[in-house]
């Protein structure tokens, strides 16, 4: 097992509710990028809204240095709802099939350890150290722990629809993880059956990686309780507070801006829900693009 050096994160949790990981999610926090990183790492451990901390085991400065906000045996809350397939797979060691295609029902935080970099997730750069020493801490874990990198390391996205991070390419972070671990255990033998996408045609094409000039890429669904600068740049859009936290009158900012946004379009194929959600219709109707992110106020944390 290499040697990986890992820095303790001040106020790091050594107490409270044990994990019994058998695999890794991959995250990034969908800070700003303007965010102090010793502000990102005290929320990181004390919470966000209703998600108490810690919210993940290491975390990843853009200098990559490797914090870990708490002892490797305390579950984290940073997964949230995802599928029980994946879960399934990733315990029984077949190879990662890549993005969810739903949102899925079950909670499995104490089975995965929660690897994040420091990343706003609307295109921040990615430095090299920084994706490098996530390689390492992951084939660390991974090393110790008996995890297989190619059925055991899953992106957020890849555990759930409702999440879009990382925005690198897991696949080819997996092989970058097998360079680095020492023992791979065998994999499943993975078949797959031939079957039609699922994904309807239409939130395909809105969720698209779009060319720099047109609308900004989905970030994922935003309701209630969600919190990133993502989040500020709805709330500029409907006139709501931009704080990046998605409270009570967000959500009703959003509901009176897509019930005039159907009104004034006269909108009668796919209109807008009238719901204060803002999913990928919304976000695509609220014509966002990337020089929104350089109007949003300074500091999300």
């Amino acid at each position: 097992m290499q040697s990986v050096p890992i820095k303790d994160a001040p106020n790091k949790i050594y107490s409270g509710k044990t994990n019994n990981a058998r695999g890794i999610v991959v995250h990034h926090t969908a800070s700003s990028k303007k965010s102090k990183d010793e502000n990102v790492i005290q929320m990181c451990i004390r919470g966000v809204n209703k998600v108490p901390g810690p919210l993940y085991n290491f975390l990843i400065s853009g200098d990559g240095t490797i914090w870990a906000l708490t002892a490797e045996n305390i579950k984290a809350n940073h997964a949230g709802r995802g599928n029980k397939s994946v879960l399934n797979d990733v315990m029984n060691g077949v190879p990662a099939k890549g993005k969810a295609t739903t949102p899925g029902t079950i909670s499995a935080n104490s089975r995965f350890f929660g690897v994040s970099i420091i990343n706003d997730g609307l295109g921040q750069e990615i430095p090299s150290a920084q994706y490098d020493a996530c390689v390492a801490v992951c084939a660390y874990l991974c090393d110790k722990y008996g995890i297989n990198p190619l059925s055991g390391v899953i992106g957020h996205s890849e555990w759930t629809s409702r999440k879009v991070d990382p925005t690198f390419d897991m696949g080819q972070f997996r092989q970058a993880v097998v360079s680095r671990t020492s023992q791979v255990p065998e994999v499943a033998r993975l078949v797959i059956a031939e079957k039609p996408d699922e994904e309807p045609a239409l939130v395909a094409a809105l969720t698209a990686e779009k060319p720099p000039e047109t609308n900004m890429r989905f970030p994922g669904t935003m309701r209630r309780g969600s919190r990133s600068q993502s989040v500020k740049l709805v709330q500029r859009r409907v006139g709501a507070k931009a704080d990046g936290i998605y409270g009570r009158g967000t959500a009703w900012k959003v509901k009176q801006w897509q019930r005039n946004y159907n009104r004034q379009r006269a909108v009668t194929t796919n209109p807008l829900s009238v719901d204060g959600v803002v999913g990928p219709l919304t976000w695509r109707a609220m014509d966002l693009f990337p020089k929104d992110i350089e109007e949003t106020s300074a500091g999300f944390f």
